[in-house]
């Protein structure tokens, strides 16, 4: 009944309302089948990076008479309450909107964020509660960044009674461990790991003193429940930061996964990583399925010289500049460079620049349609909707996490106490989904994807790499007017 209902409310909507998403009345079927039933879904279409899906979920969870709740980002809240709920309103729904709750006479659908959700003690509590989970694609990340705890020099003393004998202890503590760590720096090193002996002497004082703030208590269970953590150091100010993360973030969250049912929304085109994710923590998807988007798709086209050398030879930059210079003649539109070496990005953007001049810009968006990005996979990511789809996409390194980040080095450290595979397990899964975003406007007009890092062709996982750009035709080489 729900899906019959749901149909005709979003055919009525469709009729004042033009989309051009072809699939939308299929979606609000399958959303409305989800509703009733305990399985959990992942749904995994590029429609998701717009809001063109939206209307036929709220449909759905505003004619499911149980409570629900929907997690999507800030921004997509603030654009649901402008432009969405009023015209749905207006075809009968009785609704009051309050604290970000759709409260119906009968039931109420919660408006949340990740950050919001992860600290609902009621949420973590529940069971068989219906949640939508949308940027599902993020998740890894987001939850990173949400878990990531920051201890500054303010947090140190903040509302301590400077005659106390606490105060001492904690000023001392703090002063011993700056000057031991400004010791133990070296050059051209940011951070500042911590051995055995130094993690059991924080876990120790942060226990003692757990109660004196809420930041030194999460410290404290932090470091209780083996997070990694390092030390960043201030030269200019003279004072030392502490941070720490979780190395398997997914185990913070399992109890409300296990507990609820869930509609995961991934705006990926397939699913190359979310699944074997849940799997490590023993959680199980009942039923994936993929939606095409509102558009075409077409073949990306795949150029990968069979004879690029490895990136640590010496000559690989200047040979990735003199290639870029090369696939950039006679190009009417954007070129798109892809770096998060961030040496080799400023390199490319500087000697690029010497040629094209104001053309080259670096992590900015374009307003003309022959400029050349230098950019970050991340910048790229997030800013990639506000640009036209580029003409070719040059990448001179793939995406492999970079062992100089704390966090990654840690992973990659306990997964080998672990006797894992953690290349396999870790490095190359992060590289293929941060490639298969980075690429997918690509798809719309069947742009070119030039990969310049030899590897792609001399290793077996750089081939498997290659294999997972779909749907793509492979050329040998590149004409300037092709």
């Amino acid at each position: 009944m729900l899906e019959i209902l749901s149909h005709q409310y979003l055919k009525r909507f469709i009729r004042f309302h033009k989309t051009d998403w072809n699939h939308i009345y299929s979606f609000g079927r399958i959303i409305s089948k989800c509703l009733k039933t305990n399985d959990t879904y992942l749904i995994n279409s590029e429609i998701f990076s717009t809001n063109n899906w939206i209307p036929a979920l709220l449909i759905s969870l505003f004619l499911f008479e149980e409570n629900s709740t929907f997690v999507l980002s800030q921004e997509k809240i603030e654009f649901l309450k402008k432009n969405q709920l009023g015209d749905l309103k207006k075809f009968g729904f009785d609704f009051i909107l309050e604290n970000d709750q759709i409260i119906f006479s009968n039931h109420r659908v919660y408006l949340i964020t990740l950050e919001k959700l992860l600290h609902d003690l009621d949420l973590f509590s529940s069971n068989n509660h219906r949640i939508i989970f949308s940027g599902i694609e993020n998740i890894k990340e987001d939850l990173k960044n949400n878990f990531r705890i920051l201890l500054l020099k303010k947090n140190w003393f903040h509302n301590f009674d400077k005659s106390s004998s606490t105060y001492q202890k904690i000023i001392g503590t703090y002063s011993f461990l700056k000057k031991k760590f400004f010791l133990r720096k070296s050059l051209n090193n940011e951070y500042i790991f911590l051995d055995k002996e130094e993690i059991n002497f924080l876990a120790q004082f942060f226990y003692e003193h757990s109660s004196y703030s809420d930041q030194f208590l999460k410290v404290s269970n932090a470091l209780s429940e083996g997070w990694a953590c390092w030390v960043t150091l201030d030269e200019i100010n003279f004072e030392w930061n502490f941070y720490l993360e979780p190395i398997n973030e997914l185990s913070l969250i399992k109890k409300l996964f296990n507990n609820n049912k869930f509609v995961f929304l991934s705006a990926l085109r397939k699913d190359n990583f979310f699944q074997n994710y849940l799997k490590k923590e023993s959680i199980d998807i009942d039923l994936v399925m993929n939606f095409k988007s509102n558009f075409n798709e077409k073949k990306i086209v795949v150029y990968a010289p069979p004879r690029q050398i490895l990136p640590n030879n010496p000559m690989f930059t200047q040979i990735i500049i003199d290639k870029c210079k090369k696939l950039i003649i006679f190009r009417k539109g954007l070129t798109l460079i892809l770096s998060d070496d961030l040496n080799l990005k400023h390199n490319l953007a500087t000697e690029l620049a010497s040629t094209h001049g104001k053309q080259v810009l670096l992590e900015t968006i374009p307003s003309h349609n022959n400029e050349i990005l230098c950019a970050s996979y991340v910048w790229w990511i997030n800013n990639s909707y506000l640009i036209k789809s580029p003409e070719q996409i040059i990448i001179p390194l793939l995406p492999i996490p970079n062992m100089s980040e704390p966090i990654n080095e840690i992973t990659v450290l306990n997964k080998i106490n672990l006797s894992k595979d953690w290349f396999r397990e870790f490095l190359l899964p992060e590289a293929i989904q941060k490639l298969e975003r980075s690429i997918s406007p690509l798809r719309k007009n069947s742009g070119k994807l030039i990969i310049l890092d030899g590897r792609l062709n001399k290793r077996k996982w750089g081939r498997s790499i290659l294999q997972s750009i779909q749907p793509s035709k492979q050329i040998n080489y590149v004409l300037p007017y092709d």
